[in-house]
């Protein structure tokens, strides 16, 4: 087979598609795609309670500097972030009664409401996915896309 119709060639146009069409869908109307996965770190985080005694007095939620620690990326384009988050009613700082310079960020009534609207539009989206390829199908999509999730972890794995 020819370089110009190569299953590798079809294989990365197909992914190309499907990342172009999915990355936009209702959820961005909502919130964009960065402020969601900050809001469900936060939301997640503030589910979690630690048994390190510590740690309960905490409010719920987490600092800056884990949230940079997740997102890889630093402490002041975080900041940042939460600004504009705080600047929406999304995200509150909270200090803590017995360290008033630790700051822990929590979801506000505002950002719990668009969470839970973003994640309700991105599970209808998946719904109807799901029910137009069919239960069968989408086994099978699953199956494969974790195998090239193996594989291709196995090909960085040998490179670095």
């Amino acid at each position: 087979m020819d370089q110009e119709n190569s299953q590798g060639k079809r294989l990365i146009e197909v992914m190309a598609q499907i990342r172009r069409v999915s990355s936009k869908h209702q959820m961005d109307d909502i919130i964009p795609h960065r402020e969601f996965h900050v809001l469900e770190i936060i939301n997640s985080r503030m589910q979690c309670r630690s048994s390190d005694e510590q740690e309960q007095l905490a409010p719920p939620g987490i600092k800056v500097s884990e949230l940079s620690e997740i997102l890889h990326i630093t402490m002041p384009s975080v900041s940042q972030m939460i600004n504009g988050l705080e600047e929406k009613g999304y995200v509150k700082r909270v200090t803590t009664k017995n360290d008033r310079r630790v700051v822990y960020l929590t979801l506000d009534v505002e950002g719990e409401a668009a969470l839970k609207k973003a994640k309700n539009a991105f599970l209808s989206y998946t719904n109807e996915l799901v029910a137009r390829l069919g239960h069968e199908e989408t086994e099978q999509f699953i199956t494969l896309c974790t195998r090239l999730y193996e594989i291709i972890g196995d090909m960085k794995s040998r490179q670095s």
